[in-house]
This record gives structure tokens, C-alpha cells and sequence, in this order.
């Protein structure tokens, strides 16, 4: 005899995880973009010296911190990603623990919901839009409680 596979804690150690990933991603990127500024103080104030070579290396510091900044705008793409799979987790977790389960067209759209990237909501439809046909009849209030529920861990 097989033991079943304990889906709802495996969803809850799989959103902590995430969870932890993403705190301790954004302490880091916290402390970059606080060096990236003072960097960028720094240029400024070394373009405006009257040394020729001085103001040109402030100029050029000034640009890679700017360079760097866009660069870290990544970062926040990432963890807005990284974010939405662990709010779909939570989701499917309270779905599996709720004493009666939302159709699968209520949590579908409440994770669909959360997405704030047109490239995020067009992968799902690739990937779940066969799951989510025929269109549910559920109400927006019953999607907006799912997308409530969800706990952070």
C-alpha cells in the first residue's frame, strides 16, 4: 500500500519557501540599491567639478549607476513573478482545505486575477486556458473571497 502524497502541506512548505526566497532577496536588493544611490550622488557631484577629468569620471559614474538601476528593475519583475506563484500555491492550498471546494473556474480566475504582466496572463491561458473553458458561473464575490483567503506562512 502507497502512502498519498500530502498535497496541502507540500503547497504550504512550497509557499514558505517562496516566501523566505523572496525576503531575503529583497534585504539584499534593499541594501544594492541604497549603494547604487549614494553612487549616484557621488557622480553627480563629481560632474559638476571644475577639474575637466573629474567631472568627466563623475559622467561616467553617474551612467553606470543609472545603468545599474535599470538593471535592478529586474529584480522587481522577479519577485513580482516569484510573488503571484506563491499567492497561486496559497490559493490552491485554502482550495484543497476549504470544507467545500471552489469550482475550478473560481480559483483559476482568482489566480488569473492576481497577475499584473500581460506576458504572465498570456502564459496562463496558453498553459490553463483549456482548464478554464467553459466559462464558470461564478460570481465576483465569490472570486474576490478566494483571492482574499490567502495566508502568508
Amino acid at each position: 500500500m502507497t502512502a498519498r502524497i500530502p498535497l496541502p502541506p507540500l503547497l504550504e512548505l512550497a509557499t514558505a519557501q517562496l516566501e523566505v526566497a523572496l525576503q531575503n532577496s529583497n534585504s539584499h536588493v534593499e541594501q544594492l540599491a541604497t549603494s547604487v544611490d549614494a553612487l549616484s550622488r557621488l557622480g553627480a557631484e563629481l560632474r559638476g567639478h571644475e577639474n575637466p577629468v573629474v567631472a568627466e569620471h563623475g559622467a561616467r559614474v553617474l551612467a553606470e549607476t543609472l545603468r545599474a538601476m535599470f538593471a535592478m528593475q529586474y529584480h522587481d519583475q522577479l519577485a513580482q513573478r516569484l510573488e503571484h506563484v506563491r499567492d497561486a500555491l496559497g490559493d490552491m492550498h485554502d482550495a484543497l482545505a476549504a470544507p467545500v471546494q471552489p469550482t475550478t473556474g473560481a480559483l483559476l480566475g482568482a489566480i488569473r486575477a492576481r497577475y499584473t504582466m500581460e506576458d504572465e496572463r498570456k502564459l496562463f491561458d496558453v498553459v490553463l486556458g483549456p482548464l478554464a473553458d467553459p466559462p464558470s458561473n461564478d460570481t465576483d464575490d465569490e472570486q474576490e473571497a478566494l483571492r482574499g483567503s490567502v495566508e502568508m506562512f
